[in-house]
This record gives structure tokens, C-alpha cells and sequence, in this order.
């Protein structure tokens, strides 16, 4: 009998700096903590692709492919609030992000690609919305009030690699291969 190799959940993401992720926790804090609805999320990242179960023996083609792209500073903006999905009950509270120069577009698409190239990833129909998840509903519900929080300047410092594992306090992440962006 032939043992199947093990599969690791895989995604690639930026995160955000510590900046900016202290900024975005202390306004979770004060937005999203005291509500019962949802659980606040504390592994902020921008999802740049997810992988899914991805066998173990694939993860040096995967760093390789995104070793081998050309990284560009990444400036954006935090924004206002989102609850996705857009129709029907909520699940997800998010905080867009803005990309006024358009690189964060453009160094999704090229995960995508790169990752189509190797045959690990099949690129999601739908337009990819760049965004910070801030937190889940315990149970798919309504929109709700939210303050914006307004951060501008924060620029995206990597592209990271990461393994899943979800647990029962929810998903923990392991990085296993960054690729710094210059500033």
C-alpha cells in the first residue's frame, strides 16, 4: 500500500506592520470585543492566495516560484469597515484596504500566476478585494455600526508563506518562507 504524502493548508499573505496592527488591535478593542456576535481575529494579514491542502513535498516549488518575483514597495491605506459577503448573511467584518498605486493588484495577480504556473493554485473568479479579516461571526448574521479607522502610509514590509493548522481556538499560523518588499 502506497502512504499518501502529508498535505499542509497553505496560504501566501502580507502582514501588516506592527504599526499598524497595533493601531487596527486597539480599535478592535473598542468596536469589536465588547460585542457577543462575532470572535475578534488577532493574526492580521492580507490574503494573497489560499492554497488549501497542498502536499508537503510541493513547498520548495512554491518558494521558489515566489522567490522568483520581482517585489515593489507596497503602499496602501487602512479603510472603512466591510461585512462579507456582500449579499446575504454576514460572516466575515474585514477593513478594506486601498491601493492607490495599484501594486498590491498587480503582486496578487502575479502570486496568482505563479502559483497557477506550478499547478498548486486555481485563481477564484470572482475580483480579489484586498482586505484585513478583523473578525468572525460566531453565527451568519446582520451588518452592524462601526467607527472607520483611518490609517494611511502603512507599507507592506512581505510575502509570506504560511502553514494553517486550525485549531480549537481558531486557525494558527506558521510562516514558512518571507520575502521582504523593499520600502
Amino acid at each position: 500500500m502506497t502512504e499518501t504524502p502529508p498535505r499542509q493548508r497553505l496560504f501566501v499573505a502580507c502582514d501588516l506592520p506592527e504599526a499598524a496592527r497595533a493601531a487596527v488591535s486597539r480599535w478592535q478593542e473598542e468596536q469589536l470585543v465588547p460585542r457577543r456576535d462575532v470572535r475578534v481575529v488577532r493574526t492580521l494579514h492580507l490574503t494573497l492566495a489560499f492554497l488549501g491542502g497542498v502536499g508537503a513535498e510541493r513547498v520548495p516549488d512554491i518558494e521558489g516560484a515566489l522567490g522568483a518575483l520581482t517585489l515593489a514597495a507596497l503602499p496602501v491605506s487602512i479603510a472603512e469597515p466591510l461585512f462579507l459577503p456582500e449579499h446575504g448573511k454576514r460572516r466575515i467584518v474585514a477593513l478594506r484596504l486601498e491601493d492607490p498605486s495599484g501594486a498590491l493588484v498587480r503582486l496578487q495577480g502575479d502570486v496568482s500566476d505563479a502559483l497557477r504556473d506550478i499547478e498548486v493554485y486555481e485563481p477564484e473568479r470572482r475580483p480579489w478585494l484586498p482586505h484585513v479579516t478583523v473578525a468572525r461571526y460566531r453565527r451568519p448574521g446582520p451588518p452592524f455600526s462601526l467607527q472607520n479607522v483611518n490609517i494611511e502610509g502603512v507599507g507592506l514590509p512581505s510575502v509570506i508563506l504560511y502553514a494553517s493548522v486550525l485549531e480549537r481556538g481558531g486557525a494558527v499560523h506558521t510562516p514558512l518562507a518571507t520575502f521582504p518588499v523593499p520600502p
